[in-house]
């Protein structure tokens, strides 16, 4: 006859459903799970270690000692970046100390959370190709563009349109002739005709003298329209107001990024589908 112990049972039932939660996507509010013993904060953080593919480069592995399911979390944010057993990660620009922890569940249900650790990000490989059209110099590598009005374009260079469905000036439309005088009605008399912005991986410097950062990724609003979104720090591009609605304009959605061209779009507070939302088209000088 078995004998059967009735706590062991009620043990193998409450760990059998944590096993359901080991490939979940990365949720604050969900539990780790680790497939050995309880571990305790120090032990996870003396075997918690961060790989980079080189010395600053962006792409970064998380291993831990002994091996354990994690989660890796941004420490400035809390946010959960990436899972596994072995996870990777791969940093944006700009360049920036990152600040990382992990968490892993035990057998018995209880989670730990080891201690913080930092490493440099300087170098960025293996990017999307965003960032070679925006940053990078034509040879697969990345270098500081400076960004002008298009005059060439068709659509004039500044003005207004139909949110999510126009890709450029479509309402009022500024030519390259008119910027000066927006500029100059703006208050921002070098963001004119002859204005200029130099982007690169790790900075922003703008014609009428302030300095900041700019960061990229491929996030969408409406797939077939939008390829991404940029996001300053510090300054905002040339004519990067909102008219109507008052103040400066940080957080774009970006229409086109094809290494020459580059077209922005902000929609006014609240605007939906066919809303009232504004346009800046450059081109690479």
């Amino acid at each position: 006859m078995f004998n059967i112990n009735i706590y062991s049972m009620k043990k193998i039932l409450f760990a059998a459903p944590l096993l359901s939660l080991f490939f979940v996507a990365c949720d604050p509010i969900v539990d780790e799970i680790g497939m050995d013993s309880n571990i305790t904060a120090e032990e996870l953080t003396s075997g918690f270690t961060i790989s980079a593919k080189s010395t600053g480069n962006n792409n970064l592995t998380f291993i831990t000692s002994p091996n354990r399911y994690i989660k890796v979390y941004d420490a400035s944010s809390d946010e959960c970046i990436a899972m596994g057993t072995l996870p990777t990660y791969q940093a944006v620009p700009p360049a920036r100390t990152l600040n990382l922890y992990v968490v892993t569940m035990n057998w018995d249900g209880t989670t730990t959370k080891s201690g913080t650790k930092s490493i440099d990000v300087s170098e960025f490989t293996d990017l999307p190709e965003i960032f070679n059209n925006i940053f990078g110099d034509g040879n697969g590598g990345f270098t500081t563009n400076t960004w002008v009005w298009d005059d060439t374009a068709d659509d004039g260079v500044w003005g207004n349109g139909g949110y999510l469905e126009n890709t450029g000036p479509g309402w009022w439309v500024v030519q390259i002739d008119g910027i000066d005088e927006q500029a100059n009605d703006k208050s921002l008399p070098n963001d004119g005709k002859d204005g200029w912005m130099k982007m690169s991986l790790t900075g922003v410097e703008m014609s009428r003298g302030d300095k900041g950062s700019v960061k990229v990724n491929e996030d969408v609003v409406k797939a077939g329209w939008d390829i991404g979104t940029m996001n300053f720090s510090g300054t905002f591009p040339l004519l990067g107001i909102q008219p109507n609605a008052g103040g400066n304009q940080y957080e774009y959605h970006i229409l086109k990024a094809d290494g020459e061209h580059l077209r922005l779009c902000a929609p006014e507070p609240g605007a939906g589908d066919w809303g009232t939302a504004w346009f800046w088209n450059f081109k690479k000088q």
